[in-house]
């Protein structure tokens, strides 16, 4: 690797730097110029960079960058507040998903629990059931634990083990694109990105870990070891609920009854995760508030935005309970519509998964620019389509609305994140048809 890429590093570092230590939320100006520079530097290197063993060292650079934040406190989100609140909950002998913070706040739970009135200011959610999944829940009892150290400690403790996922996330990027036989280098575009870097290792989000238990599941796949493979299917839903969303594409790869059977077994290995939080409350809890999800949240949406708008124009009203789960519908029966397209090979299956996931955040209610993780991870497999790199450059300004404190999106700039994303996509998509002919 040249002097001046060396050079180009430490200053990637030193923003990763400002990331952590520096930066607050409501300071736009400042995260806009942090992430602009950062991107400009990552654009330049994965542009420039395909020799294997520049790859090789431009990896372990990547894994210093992400540690930079390892006693950082998250700055962009404090969803952190949640995780050490339930995390609290299950090491104390009580099950997280059975109590609403505003409702236990002041009783013996609480006390018993170590559930200061600190902590429930921070929580963005007091009013609602947690939505996390059984995998979260156990990594949110690492960081309530070493919490009672100070918050700190257990920030620290959930972190570490975003980082390892990180590690082997990368690994195994690299190992499906040797069996896919496409460039090593594409690895890059997931491990230098300063969106997947700064909203994982620096905010906790778990997107990293839940994709590398399906990058796993599909390599295990390829390798025919079904059983193991469905486990890891099952361990990412534990995690994140988004991978159910993927299953319909092993149809076409599997045909039906291998399908069913993979389906059997990451039902019965997703269930086994739920067993320590097994109450007959437990399922009404997690989908009334999976319903509030859809019905109740709102930031960073597209075509939701448009159609709110003119909802607004004709009765007058935010129409979000109506329009949220009719969403929800749509985008089952245009991801199933996408599935049953030709499915050739695994490549063919990647961009399956890419498109329908595309359509979930396009109709979408809520957002965050986390969500755009899994798209930039599953781009990595796929020739042709780039669109998910630039999202995760514009995603960035919807953190705009932290700029006041009634958190008031900016319509102009979510309409031009979407605009030039959708405008790209349209682009690669003509084009890539224009190839195929």
């Amino acid at each position: 690797m040249s002097l001046l890429k060396y050079i180009l590093a430490i200053v990637f570092a030193a923003i990763y730097v400002c990331f952590g230590y520096f930066l607050e939320r409501e300071n736009f100006l400042h995260l806009g110029v942090l992430f602009g520079a950062s991107f400009g530097l990552y654009f330049f290197f994965i542009a420039t960079t395909s020799d294997k063993r520049e790859t090789d060292i431009l990896l372990w650079v990547s894994m210093i960058f992400r540690i930079i934040f390892i006693v950082a406190i998250p700055c962009l989100s404090d969803d952190y507040f949640r995780f050490i609140w339930d995390g609290k909950l299950f090491v104390n002998g009580f099950n997280p998903y059975l109590f609403i913070p505003s409702e236990i706040i002041n009783t013996d739970v609480a006390k018993t629990a170590g559930l200061t009135q600190e902590l429930y200011e921070g929580l963005n959610s007091p009013n609602y059931y947690t939505v996390y999944p059984p995998i979260n829940q156990l990594l949110f009892s690492i960081g309530g634990f070493f919490s009672k150290f100070g918050m700190l400690a257990g920030i620290i403790a959930i972190r570490v083990p975003i980082l390892i996922a990180e590690f082997f996330l990368i690994k195994y990027i690299r190992r499906l694109l040797e069996d896919l036989h496409l460039p090593h280098y594409h690895v890059l575009w997931y491990a230098l990105n300063p969106l997947v870097i700064v909203e994982l290792s620096g905010n906790l989000h778990f997107e990293g870990m839940m994709m590398l238990c399906l990058v796993v599941g599909i390599y295990w796949l390829r390798h025919n070891k079904w059983g193991g493979a469905a486990f890891w299917w099952a361990m990412a839903i534990s995690i994140k609920l988004i991978p159910i969303l993927f299953l319909p594409v092993l149809i076409k790869r599997l045909g039906v009854v291998k399908s069913v059977w993979f389906y059997i077994i990451t039902a019965l290995a997703l269930a086994f995760t739920f067993l320590p939080f097994l109450d007959q409350k437990l399922i009404e809890h997690i989908f009334s508030s999976v319903d509030l999800y859809f019905r109740t949240f709102e930031f960073n949406a597209s075509i939701y935005y448009v159609i709110r708008w003119l909802g607004f124009k004709s009765v007058g009203y935010n129409i979000i309970q109506q329009v949220g789960p009719i969403l929800s519908i749509v985008t089952f029966v245009l991801v199933m519509g996408v599935y049953f397209y030709k499915n050739k090979s695994w490549e063919d299956a990647f961009k399956k998964m890419l498109f329908a996931y595309t359509i979930y955040l396009l109709l979408a209610t809520t957002v965050h620019p986390w969500y755009v993780i899994n798209i930039v991870v599953l781009s990595v497999f796929v020739r042709n389509y780039r669109y998910a790199l630039l999202w995760s450059v514009l995603v960035i300004l919807s953190y705009s609305a932290y700029m006041e404190e009634s958190y008031q999106e900016n319509m102009f700039l979510i309409a031009v994140e979407y605009i030039c994303v959708l405008g790209w996509l349209g682009f690669e998509f003509l084009k890539s048809k224009k190839l195929s002919h």
